[in-house]
């Protein structure tokens, strides 16, 4: 067991015990830079501002891995004490909020687990407020009133 900030060497040693390639394995981490409750899959990337994804990077030795990450940002935006922030316990809506997503990154865990990165990054990386996803939506409701 590590702190957060040393997550890389779990998964350093998680690697070694399962011979795992870096492309088959999924970090799931959360993410202050993402609104409450969202879900961010990539297929590789950098560390952010997150200490425990830097981690897992340097011990790993690279940035070619998949990661899912879900959003905690509140709705102040960056918290001043992000460190209080994170280990005060949400209540009421945002509570509700990140259960949704926490729910949604499971599917999408699961998803990526079925088929494959990339389909899974189609599903799940689609903004709330996407014309594309409006139009999408206005096409179901309408086929839903003709059945």
């Amino acid at each position: 067991m590590t702190y957060m900030n040393e997550s890389g060497l779990a998964v350093q040693k998680l690697r070694r015990m399962f011979d795992v390639e870096l492309e088959r394995m999924l970090v799931i981490y959360d993410d202050i830079d993402l609104p409450l409750g969202s879900v961010r899959l990539r297929e590789r990337g950098s560390a952010g501002t997150h200490k425990g994804m830097r981690s897992v990077i340097q011990h790993v030795g690279s940035q070619e891995f998949p990661r899912l990450r879900i959003g905690i940002q509140g709705a102040d935006s960056r918290p001043a004490d992000i460190i209080r922030y994170v280990l005060t316990p949400l209540r009421g809506k945002p509570f509700t909020l990140l259960q949704r997503g926490v729910a949604q990154a499971a599917d999408a865990a699961q998803s990526v687990i079925e088929t494959d990165i990339h389909s899974t990054m189609n599903i799940f990386n689609r903004r709330k407020d996407s014309l594309l996803l409006q139009e999408e939506e206005a096409k179901s409701s309408t086929r839903r009133k003709n059945d």
